[in-house]
C-alpha cells in the first residue's frame, strides 16, 4: 500500500533530494503488527529498512530488551549492511511500521554519503558525520578543514647573508613581495617589511646594514598539509601577519594573513588586533563583544566545535593577557604568572559559564597593589561576561593566589589529604595554562607536582573516583532518563570523558591539557586503542555542540548559560545520537573503574 505520509524533515531522510525522496516514497509501504506480534525474527533475512509510523517496537536479544523504539524512529538502520541480523523486533503495543526495500537504501546509501553515514555501525563514525549542517556550513566547514597547500603560497625570495638592508628593500620591490630570506650560521631567518619600516625609522644607512644582523630566526613554521584552522590558530596566538609552510624540512613558501582571510569567511583576526590595539578596558570590552558573532556565525554555518573552540581559545587568552597588562605594571607582571584553569585551560570552553584563574607569585616577592589588581582584574571579567566562579577559583581568592613555595607546600597537602575537595582542586590545577608573566614559575610548579604524582596508586583511585557520582542518563532499553524533560549534558557525559581522559593523562604523566589533545597522545602511546580513542572523541564533540547550542538560544532568550538540554527540542536522529553518546560515555566510565580499581574504595 503505497503512503504519501511520510515526513522528510526527519533526519538523515532530509539529507535526500528531490528525486531521491521520490524514488523513496513510490517503494514505501506501510504494515501493521499487532501487540505481541514479531516485526522482525532473529537471523531472519533484511528485506526492507523499518520506521516506527506509530506505536512501540522493541529491540531484543537473547531475551534481553536492547532499545525501545516510537515513533519515526529507525528500527533496523545499524542492522541493515548485514544480509541479517542476531537481534529480534517485537510490537510492545499495536504498531504501524513504514517499510522501503533494502536494495534501495543501499543504493541511496551509495549515490548519497550523509544519507549514508547513518547507518555506519561505527559509533564514532555516525557522530562525525551526521552533527555537521548540510547547507553552506559543510563549505566553509571544508575550507577550514583544507590543506594549507590549497591556499596560494609566497614564494621564497632568498637573499645572500652578506646582503644589505637597501638590497632587500630593493628585492621586494622587484618581485612585489613583503619578506625574504637569508641562510646564516645554519639558520634560517626572514626579514619582512615590518622590520623594514622599524629599520627606517632608527635612520640607519640601509646600504651599510647586514641584513643578517635584522633578520629575524625565530620562525613560525607549519607543514603544507596541516589543515588552515591550524594556521588560523597560530598567527592569533603570536600575533603574526605570516606563517612560514614547511614540507618536510623545506621552506615552500610564506601564508600571508589576506590570502588566508580572502580563503575564508571569518573576522577572528579583526578581533584579535582590536584586542592588541585597545587603550582601555572600554575599548577591549567593545573588541570582545564581537566574539559572540563569530560564535553563532561559525555554530549556525555547522563548524565542529572543536575548530569553534580553537578559535575562541587563542582569542579569550589574548584578552585574559591584554586585561592584566591594562591594569597590573610591568613591574609586577614580570614577577607573577597569570593562569586560566578548567575548561579555560583546556581551551575547550566557548560561551563563558563562569571564569577559573590562578597566580602563582615569585618567591619574596611582595607589591602593595597586587591584591587591588587581583580584584580588578576578576571583575573585569564579570564586566565582559564571565560570572564569578560559584568555587571561587580566582586570583582574588588568597587560596589561588600563592608564591611559588607555597604552592608546592599545597600540593603536598592535596597527595597527603586526598579528600574530594583536593582531588578537585588537582583536577583544575592540572588543566591550567599560563597566560601571561614568568611561564618558568608554572613549568616548575608543573613538573614538581607531577613527578609525584603519576606512580601514585592510591591517589590517582581517589583522584578518579568522582567519575562514578554522576549516573549516565540511560534507562531500561537504553532510553533516554531526564528531569521534567530536561538532561544535564555535564553531569550525564561531559564531565566523565573529561575527568576520565584527564585521569588517564596523568597517570601517563602527560603534559597536555586540551581533552583531544590528550586522547590523541594517548593513543599514541598505545594506552587507547585507535577507535575507542576515536569514539571517545566524536562522543565529546557531539556532547559539547549541543552544549554549545542551547548555551545560545539561552544567551539570546537572556537566561544563565547551564548545561540543560531540552529533550523534545531534539531531532529524532539527535535523540538517536545521544543515546549511542551516552552509550560510549558509559563503556568509558567502565573502562576507568576497572583501570584506576575504583571497586576497591
Amino acid at each position: 500500500m503505497m503512503s504519501t505520509l511520510f515526513d522528510f524533515t526527519i533526519a538523515p531522510y532530509s539529507s535526500l533530494t528531490s528525486s531521491e525522496q521520490d524514488r523513496f516514497e513510490q517503494a514505501l509501504d506501510i504494515q501493521y503488527f499487532a501487540s505481541g506480534s514479531t516485526v522482525i525474527a532473529a537471523n531472519a533475512a533484511n528485506t526492507a529498512l523499518l520506521i516506527v509510523s506509530k506505536g512501540l517496537i522493541a529491540e531484543e536479544e537473547q531475551s534481553e530488551v536492547l532499545s525501545v523504539y516510537s515513533e519515526l524512529e529507525t528500527l533496523n538502520g545499524k542492522a541493515l549492511l548485514n544480509e541479517s541480523a542476531s537481534q529480534h523486533w517485537v510490537a510492545i503495543e499495536d504498531s504501524l511500521v513504514f517499510s522501503v526495500p533494502r536494495d534501495l537504501i543501499l543504493e541511496l546509501m551509495r549515490s548519497n554519503p550523509r544519507f549514508g553515514a547513518y547507518f555506519y555501525q561505527d559509533i564514532a563514525q555516525r557522530l562525525a558525520m551526521l552533527t555537521q549542517a548540510a547547507t553552506a556550513g559543510d563549505e566553509l566547514q571544508s575550507l577550514l578543514l583544507a590543506p594549507i597547500h590549497s591556499v596560494y603560497l609566497h614564494p621564497v625570495q632568498w637573499l645572500s647573508h652578506e646582503a644589505s638592508i637597501l638590497d632587500a628593500a630593493r628585492h621586494m620591490q622587484a618581485h612585489a613581495c613583503t619578506s625574504v630570506f637569508i641562510q646564516h650560521q645554519q639558520q634560517a631567518g626572514i626579514f619582512t617589511q615590518t622590520d623594514l619600516r622599524d629599520f627606517v625609522t632608527s635612520e640607519q644607512h640601509a646600504s651599510q646594514a647586514r641584513l643578517a644582523d635584522y633578520a629575524q630566526y625565530r620562525l613560525h613554521t607549519i607543514r603544507d598539509t596541516a589543515p588552515l584552522h591550524a594556521a588560523m590558530a597560530l598567527m592569533v596566538r603570536h600575533s603574526i601577519t605570516r606563517v612560514v609552510v614547511q614540507r618536510d624540512d623545506t621552506i615552500i613558501g610564506t601564508l600571508e594573513q589576506v590570502d588566508l582571510l580572502a580563503f575564508l569567511t571569518q573576522h577572528s583576526h579583526l578581533i584579535q588586533n582590536q584586542i592588541e590595539r585597545a587603550r582601555n578596558l572600554d575599548e577591549l570590552g567593545l573588541a570582545w563583544a564581537q566574539t559572540d558573532k563569530i560564535i553563532r556565525q561559525q555554530q549556525g554555518q555547522g563548524i565542529k566545535v572543536t575548530l569553534i573552540a580553537a578559535t575562541i581559545r587563542e582569542l579569550h587568552r589574548k584578552l585574559l593577557a591584554k586585561i592584566w597588562l591594562l591594569i597590573a605594571p610591568p613591574e609586577i607582571t614580570q614577577q607573577v604568572c597569570l593562569l586560566c584553569m578548567g575548561s579555560e585551560g583546556r581551551g575547550e570552553q566557548i560561551l563563558p559559564t563562569d571564569q577559573d584563574n590562578a597566580l602563582i607569585i615569585a618567591d619574596g616577592f611582595t607589591h602593595p597593589d597586587l591584591v587591588a589588581i587581583c580584584e580588578q582584574f576578576n571583575q573585569a571579567l564579570i564586566r565582559f561576561g564571565y560570572p564569578s566562579c560559584a568555587g571561587k577559583v580566582m586570583v582574588n581568592n588568597p587560596y589561588w593566589r600563592r608564591s611559588e613555595s607555597e604552592f608546592k607546600l599545597l600540593f603536598n597537602d592535596w597527595q597527603a589529604k586526598t579528600s574530594g575537595e583536593h582531588m578537585l582542586n588537582l583536577a583544575i590545577w592540572l588543566d591550567a595554562y599560563p597566560v601571561i608573566g614568568d611561564k618558568s614559575l608554572f613549568s616548575r610548579l608543573r613538573d614538581y607536582l607531577l613527578q609525584d604524582l603519576s606512580p601514585n596508586d592510591s591517589l590517582l583511585g581517589h583522584f578518579a573516583l568522582p567519575i562514578v557520582q554522576f549516573d549516565t542518563p540511560l534507562g531500561f532499553f537504553s532510553q533516554l532518563r531526564s528531569t521534567s524533560g530536561q538532561l544535564d549534558l555535564k553531569k550525564g557525559g561531559i564531565f566523565t570523558l573529561v575527568h576520565g581522559i584527564r585521569c588517564l593523562a596523568l597517570k601517563a604523566g602527560l603534559k597536555q591539557r586540551n581533552s583531544y589533545h590528550r586522547l590523541d597522545a594517548l593513543r599514541e602511546r598505545g594506552l587507547l586503542s585507535a577507535e575507542f580513542a576515536r569514539e571517545l572523541s566524536e562522543t565529546l564533540a557531539f556532547l559539547q555542540s549541543l552544549q554549545l547550542r542551547f548555551g545560545l538560544q539561552k544567551a539570546q532568550q537572556g537566561k544563565a548559560i547551564d548545561h540543560l538540554i531540552t529533550l523534545s527540542q531534539l531531532t529524532t536522529l539527535e535523540r538517536d545520537l545521544l543515546k549511542d553518546a551516552f552509550v560510549v560515555v558509559k563503556r568509558f566510565k567502565q573502562h576507568i573503574s576497572h583501570q584506576f580499581k575504583l571497586h576497591l574504595l
